[in-house]
């Protein structure tokens, strides 16, 4: 009796090891590179690395570090992302769809070129020509912007501003047109339609950004708050030096 009992619990655990491993598939690197490669903007180059859980769609950890990625358009030179404990919907992962059920903890870092930003803003509809400097953490864009059909010179002074949640702001400081400086009350409105700048709240994961600051040549982005130093908790430097 007892050796039926042994063979039977044996069985068992063996038709769950079978089931388990039948689900790696749904949670495995190769899985989600396409899917995290979309996201990033197809980076020239992106590592992956990930820790599967025993559940379909569970992973324990996923790291990713990306060169050359797009946020909405924005060049990002560098980037690294870290979930800890995210199950993704097994479903949508057939489908080829990130969907994130439950994430524990999550951390983002990112290193753009302020000649990015530029470029980035050249693209938008109404910008004719935008020249960027800093001043410390001041920025100052100056060029030409339709309005309302005749090209209107602009210069403008403002700063980024992050608060925790997953979008940079720009606050208008002064705004000047024709070399007239605008009031108050047009300065918000067109502060209010443009923001905010960066949005990543459409991503399947929310990322916290807790800091942005200047650099030499442009801005580090980060969900952790000592901007200086590369955030160990969003990618780690193993996966960026990982060959």
């Amino acid at each position: 009796m007892r050796s039926l009992l042994v063979v039977l619990v044996i069985g068992c655990a063996l038709g769950v090891l079978r089931s388990a491993q039948a689900d790696v598939p749904f949670a495995s690197v190769e899985v989600l590179r396409p899917l995290f490669s979309q996201m990033l903007g197809n980076p020239t180059l992106m590592r992956l690395d990930a820790v599967p859980d025993i559940y379909e769609g569970g992973y324990a950890r996923i790291s990713v570090y990306a060169e050359h990625a797009r946020i909405k358009g924005m060049l990002v030179d560098e980037m690294a992302i870290r979930l800890i404990g995210v199950s993704f919907d097994p479903a949508a992962l057939r489908e080829g769809t990130l969907k994130a059920l439950e994430v524990r903890d999550s951390g983002i870092y990112g290193r753009l070129r302020l000649s990015s930003v530029q470029e980035f803003l050249r693209q938008q509809g109404p910008v004719r020509e935008v020249l960027l400097r800093r001043d410390g953490d001041v920025v100052i864009a100056s060029g030409l912007v339709d309005y309302n059909g005749v090209p209107t010179r602009v210069l403008m002074r403002g700063v980024f501003q992050v608060y925790g949640e997953p979008e940079i702001y720009f606050h208008i400081e002064a705004l000047i047109v024709n070399h007239l400086p605008l009031p108050y009350v047009v300065v918000d409105q067109l502060e209010r339609s443009m923001n905010p700048i960066v949005d990543l709240r459409s991503w399947p994961v929310s990322f916290k950004i807790r800091s942005l600051r200047s650099t030499a040549d442009g801005f580090i982005l980060s969900s952790q708050t000592d901007y200086s130093q590369p955030c160990n908790d969003c990618g780690g430097p193993e996966i960026r030096l990982t060959p």
